[in-house]
C-alpha cells in the first residue's frame, strides 16, 4: 500500500470515536485491546501503510503489563475502608485481573520487576491469550449489535488477527489519541463500578494509579549505566557528581520501560531536554551504544530481571522520530535549545 491518505486517517478516527461510542463495554478489556494494539503497531509496524500480523500471545503480553499495575489492592484515603483490587467487570471479576492478581501475590511488587517476572511466566501468558480471544478480540468491533471490521478481519476464531491495510498506520500516528481515549473510558467504567463506590473518592487520582505517571524506581540501572559512559553525561559528558536516569525516548511520548531506552544524565540536561526527542547527534550514540554493548547490556538485564527489548525499543525510537517530523516538530540539540526537526539533520521517512 502506497501514502495512507488524510481521506483514510479521518474515518480511521470517526471509527475510533464510533467504536468507544456505540460498543458494548461490560468491562475494560476492550480499553486494554485498543491500548495493546496501537502498542504493537508502534514496536512491530512501519509508516509504509501495509497490514500487520499481530498474535494473540503478543496481545496477552500487554494486557499482563497493563493489568500488573491494576491487579494490586487499591488503598483509599479513608482508612476505615479495607484495601482491595478494584472492580473491572459488571459481574464478577474479570478473569485477567483474577489471574494475574494470582501469579504476581507471590511476588513484591515495590521492587518494580514483577510485571517483567510476570512476562516469562509462558503458562500465565497462555492463560491470558486464551481470554483475549475469548472475550475482546472478535467482540470489540460489535458496533450496536452488529460486526463493523474496519480494523481487521472479524474471523471469530484463531490465535491471530491482521491489521488491515492502513490501519496500523493510523494506530501509529494517533497512538497518544488512541491512549487518552482509551485510559479515560477505563477509568470511567471504574468508577461506575458500584462495587468500588466505597473505594473511590471524587478527588482520587485514579489514573496514576491505573497506568502510572513515571516515577516508577529505575535506580537498577543506574550501575550498568555508570560503568557503560564512565560517569559521564550520556548528552554534555561531563563528569557526574549526582545523575539521573533518563528516559531517551520520554516517557510522555511512549509510556513504558525498557532498558536499552535509558541513559544517564546530569540534572541540567535531563531537565533541558524534558518531554523532547534528543538531536541526531544524540540519537545516533544512544544506537551506537545499544549496538556496541548489545552483549554487556542483555547480560546484565536477564541477571537483574529487568524488561528489555532492543528490536522493539529501536522501533519505539523511529515511531517517535517519525512522527515528530510528521507533525514538524522540534528536538532538543543541548542546553536550553531547540530547534525543528527538519532543520536537525533528519530526513523524513
Amino acid at each position: 500500500m502506497g501514502a495512507v491518505t488524510a481521506e483514510f486517517q479521518i474515518e480511521f478516527l470517526g471509527y475510533l470515536q464510533r467504536l468507544l461510542d456505540e460498543g458494548g463495554f461490560t468491562a475494560t478489556y476492550k480499553f486494554a485491546l485498543l491500548m495493546a494494539l496501537a502498542d504493537l503497531a508502534v514496536e512491530l509496524g512501519d509508516d509504509e501503510g501495509g497490514p500487520l500480523e499481530i498474535t494473540s500471545e503478543q496481545i496477552a503480553r500487554k494486557f499482563i503489563l497493563y493489568y500488573s499495575r491494576q491487579a494490586r489492592p487499591f488503598v483509599p484515603a479513608d482508612p476505615q475502608a479495607g484495601a482491595s483490587i478494584l472492580h473491572q467487570n459488571t459481574g464478577k471479576q474479570a478473569a485477567v485481573v483474577s489471574v494475574v492478581a494470582e501469579a504476581q501475590s507471590e511476588y513484591s511488587w515495590h521492587d518494580g520487576q514483577t510485571p517483567n517476572l510476570l512476562l516469562k511466566d509462558a503458562s500465565l501468558v497462555s492463560r491470558v491469550a486464551g481470554i483475549v480471544r475469548v472475550m475482546p478480540l472478535w467482540k470489540l468491533q460489535t458496533l450496536g449489535g452488529q460486526v463493523v471490521d474496519f480494523l481487521y478481519p472479524n474471523a471469530g476464531t484463531g490465535h491471530a488477527i491482521t491489521l488491515r491495510p492502513g490501519v496500523a498506520f493510523c494506530f501509529r500516528r494517533f497512538h497518544g489519541i488512541v491512549y487518552r481515549l482509551a485510559q479515560d473510558g477505563w477509568i470511567r467504567l471504574i468508577r461506575e463500578r458500584k462495587q468500588n463506590a466505597a473505594l473511590l473518592g471524587e478527588k482520587i487520582d485514579l489514573g496514576a494509579f491505573l497506568f502510572g505517571s513515571g516515577r516508577a524506581d529505575l535506580s537498577p540501572y543506574r550501575p550498568l549505566l555508570i560503568e557503560l559512559q564512565k560517569r559521564r553525561c550520556f548528552y554534555c559528558a561531563r563528569d557526574l557528581k549526582t545523575s539521573e536516569v533518563d528516559h531517551f525516548i520520554p516517557w510522555a511520548r511512549y509510556s513504558i520501560d525498557l532498558g536499552h531506552n535509558f541513559v544517564l544524565a546530569c540534572k541540567g540536561c535531563n531537565s533541558s531536554k524534558g518531554d523532547l526527542l534528543a538531536g541526531l547527534e544524540f540519537l545516533e550514540a544512544w544506537k551506537r551504544r545499544n549496538e556496541d554493548c548489545a552483549v554487556t547490556m542483555r547480560e546484565y538485564f536477564l541477571n537483574h530481571s529487568l524488561p528489555h527489548d532492543l528490536p522493539g525499543t529501536l522501533g519505539i525510537a523511529d515511531w517517535a522520530y517519525s512522527t515528530t517530523w510528521s507533525s514538524q516538530g522540534v528536538v532538543w540539540i543541548g542546553g536550553k535549545n531547540a530547534i525543528p526537526i527538519h532543520l536537525a539533520g533528519f530526513k523524513g521517512s
